[in-house]
C-alpha cells in the first residue's frame, strides 16, 4: 500500500499536528511516513514557544522517511519558518509525488502565529504553485484574497481567486498537475460548508454545525483524511466526502 508523507509541526497536547495527522492516516488504514518542522509548546489555550526544526534536520528526516517507500501522497501543515518553507519547495521539486495537500497554517486555534511574517509570501509564491489540493478555512482564504469571507458567494470568489493565483504561479512550471481549492467552512454560523474548485466546477459540501463542539486539530484532520483518500486512488470528490463524514463523527465524538 502506498504511503502518505506527513510534514507537520509537534503539539504536546496532542490535539493537533502530527499526532492528529497520524491518529487519522491510521483510522483510515494508510501508512504513514512523517517530519517534524517544530516542536512547539502549546495546548488548547496557548503556545508558549515555537522552536522550528534545523534545516539540515529536516532535510534529512524527508531523506530517510522516504528511502524506499511509495508515497501516494505528501500532507503539508505547519511550517513555521522561511528556512523550512525553501527546504520543502526543493524537497518537492525534486520529488514529485502525485498529490501534494497544503492544509495552509498560519494561526494556532488560539490566534498564535504559526508562520513567521517572513515566510509568508515565499509560502504563498513559491510553495503553494507545488501543491495539488489546498485546503485553507476562512480565516487563511481571507487573509491570502485580502478580504473578509462571509457567505457562500464570498467564499466561492476566494476559491476562485486563489485558484487562480495559484495556477498563474505554475506558468511554465507544473502545467500537468491537477489543482483544486478547498475553502473549509467551519467559521461560519450555522453550517459548516466547504467548497471545492478545480478551475472548472464549484462542488459544495454542506453539514450542520454541531452546537457546543469545536475540538483542535479539525484542519489537520480533514487534509489528512483527503490526503489519505488520494493515497488510496480515490477520486478528489470522493476523498473530500469521506474526509468530510469523518470529521462530522470526530466532532461528535473527539
Amino acid at each position: 500500500m502506498k504511503h502518505v508523507l506527513v510534514i507537520a509541526g509537534s503539539d504536546p497536547s496532542g490535539g493537533a499536528g502530527v499526532k492528529a495527522v497520524l491518529t487519522t492516516l491510521k483510522d483510515f488504514g494508510v501508512p504513514a511516513l512523517f517530519a517534524i518542522t517544530a516542536l512547539t509548546a502549546q495546548n488548547e489555550q496557548k503556545v508558549l514557544q515555537i522552536h522550528p526544526t534545523p534545516v539540515d534536520v529536516l532535510t534529512q528526516q524527508l531523506s530517510a522517511a522516504c528511502e524506499g517507500k511509495e508515497i501516494g501522497a505528501c500532507k503539508i501543515g505547519m511550517v513555521a519558518e522561511r528556512a523550512n518553507v525553501r527546504a520543502l519547495v526543493w524537497f518537492l521539486g525534486f520529488k514529485k509525488f502525485p498529490h501534494v495537500v497544503i492544509d495552509p497554517i498560519l494561526h494556532s486555534s488560539s490566534g498564535a502565529p504559526l508562520l513567521e511574517k517572513k515566510a509568508f509570501s515565499f509560502f504563498r509564491n513559491q510553495l503553494l504553485p507545488l501543491a495539488t489540493v489546498v485546503t485553507p478555512n476562512l480565516p487563511e482564504a481571507s487573509n491570502f484574497v485580502g478580504s473578509r469571507i462571509y457567505n457562500e458567494a464570498t467564499q466561492k470568489e476566494a476559491a476562485k481567486k486563489i485558484y487562480e493565483e495559484v495556477h498563474a504561479l505554475r506558468e511554465g512550471r507544473f502545467p500537468q498537475k491537477p489543482l483544486a481549492i478547498i475553502i473549509k467552512g467551519g467559521h461560519h454560523d450555522k453550517e459548516a460548508t466547504d467548497i471545492l474548485y478545480d478551475g472548472k466546477d464549484f462542488e459544495i459540501f454542506r453539514a450542520a454545525k454541531i452546537p457546543g463542539r469545536s475540538p483542535r486539530g479539525t484542519g489537520c484532520r480533514f487534509s489528512s483524511a483527503i490526503a489519505a483518500g488520494l493515497a488510496r486512488g480515490e477520486p478528489l470528490r470522493e476523498a473530500v466526502q469521506r474526509a468530510k463524514a469523518y470529521l462530522i463523527a470526530y466532532i461528535q465524538h473527539p
